[in-house]
């Protein structure tokens, strides 16, 4: 009896600490996507399980050999009618996607007047910001860290390269810049949304991400406004991505990020049953908006450097009751700039850690060979998830925890 009653306390303080619990109930079950068996993986140059801080990398890039008159054309839809992109189509049972119409968008914006924001049937985060779908099949989206102090480093994107440049000075942040810096800034390791038009164009830096530690996940072919698209334009961008990733990186993700954060529970449903969970954001850095950037931003970048002072100031009083992932990009000279600026401060203050040693997800990827560090596993940075918080979730749980291992000890003193 006591036997059981250690098990189950143990078990119950383990659920206490650990991330967001695993949804159950009606969530339809995902498997590993067989239309990727034919890809072929590399058989050098990329690790094969995750590396150890030794034997990260720094310096040049070594050349890999792509052929790219097998992809789609590079940061353009792919078309749909492609075999490849067809056996996925019939692979998904699609009375498990919601019937939900193509959104309209006239120069990037979506006419969200005439959805019913109240009810928000669809759960369409561009509208609502929602991250519950409505159907119940499937899980919740990932948007934050449970334990308070944690902070979930990410950035979308990559990997940075520029396209096409026209002089040296362009070049001198592609990457391995950021990636070299990562290492120097204690063998930080971060989840990386990769856009698969870079990870084709570009696969001599996805290959050092990937043997530098960092948990890659997808972020479509061309980074259009999914919930824009039809059903089959939807897989064509997903399945070009996972195919790039595994013919580069030998990994299958389980996860990826809508560009824009635009999705609904009809781009959800046929992202699940690609095998893939949507991650979202709680903060916003704003530094794809800066004056300057690809997209033609408004903020100056001390407008984009005073959220995270105030992030920093927050967590110093005490104000958080969560760990937190913030949306930041390595998708240009300004966006690398902010980064690399303000990692040492993050690491000053914060556990910082990739999103899914925060949430307790040790397998990202449908190869079970890589086994990544898990939330009980220290992040990088000075931070303490006990210091300065005044009233979390972290704290009643480790609170409650410690009462646990007291009954356990009053038992054994008890025999």
């Amino acid at each position: 009896m006591l036997v059981s009653f250690q098990l189950l306390t143990i078990g119950s303080a383990i659920t206490l600490l650990g991330a967001k619990p695993v949804e159950a109930g009606n969530v339809l079950p995902q498997s590993s996507p067989a239309w990727l068996n034919h890809v072929a993986v590399p058989t050098a140059g990329v690790v094969k399980q995750v590396p150890r801080p030794d034997q990260f990398q720094t310096g040049d890039l070594k050349p890999v050999d792509l052929d790219l008159s097998m992809y789609p054309e590079i940061l353009k839809q792919p078309p749909v009618n492609h075999p490849e992109v067809q056996a996925v189509v019939k692979a998904i049972d699609w009375n498990k996607v919601p019937k939900i119409a193509p959104r309209i968008v006239k120069d990037w914006t979506f006419d969200i007047k005439s959805y019913d924001s109240d009810t928000d049937k669809d759960c369409w985060w561009s509208a609502t910001s929602c991250k519950t779908p409505k159907a119940d099949y499937l899980p919740e989206d990932i948007y934050y860290c449970p334990r308070a102090g944690d902070w979930g480093l990410n950035y979308d994107d990559g990997p940075y390269k520029m396209m096409y440049p026209t002089s040296d000075q362009d070049k001198l942040y592609d990457q391995p810049r950021f990636y070299n810096y990562l290492v120097a800034n204690n063998m930080q390791r971060a989840t990386l949304f990769f856009v698969g038009s870079n990870v084709a164009k570009f696969p001599d830096a996805a290959q050092r991400a990937l043997n530098n530690g960092h948990t890659i996940c997808s972020h479509t072919w061309s980074h259009p406004q999914m919930t824009s698209l039809t059903n089959e334009e939807v897989v064509a961008q997903l399945y070009w991505t996972h195919r790039a990733i595994k013919q580069v990186l030998g990994i299958t993700p389980k996860c990826w990020r809508p560009p824009y954060g635009d999705v609904d529970d009809r781009v959800r449903a046929i992202a699940h049953q690609m095998g893939m969970r949507t991650i979202l954001w709680d903060q916003d850095s704003y530094d794809w908006n800066m004056v300057g950037g690809q997209s033609g931003g408004k903020l100056q970048p001390a407008e984009v450097h005073a959220f995270f002072q105030k992030w920093i100031d927050n967590a110093k009083l005490g104000n958080d009751t969560r760990g937190h992932i913030t949306l930041e990009h390595e998708s240009s000279k300004n966006t690398i700039d902010v980064a690399e600026k303000w990692l040492p401060k993050l690491q000053e203050t914060f556990n910082v850690m990739p999103i899914h040693q925060c949430i307790n997800d040790v397998h990202p990827y449908w190869e079970q060979a890589f086994t990544y560090p898990s939330s009980s596993d220290k992040g990088n940075g000075k931070g303490s998830v006990l210091v300065g918080v005044k009233s979390s979730a972290s704290n009643i749980q480790i609170q409650g925890v410690m009462v646990v291992l007291a009954m356990m000890l009053a038992c054994l003193l008890g025999q």
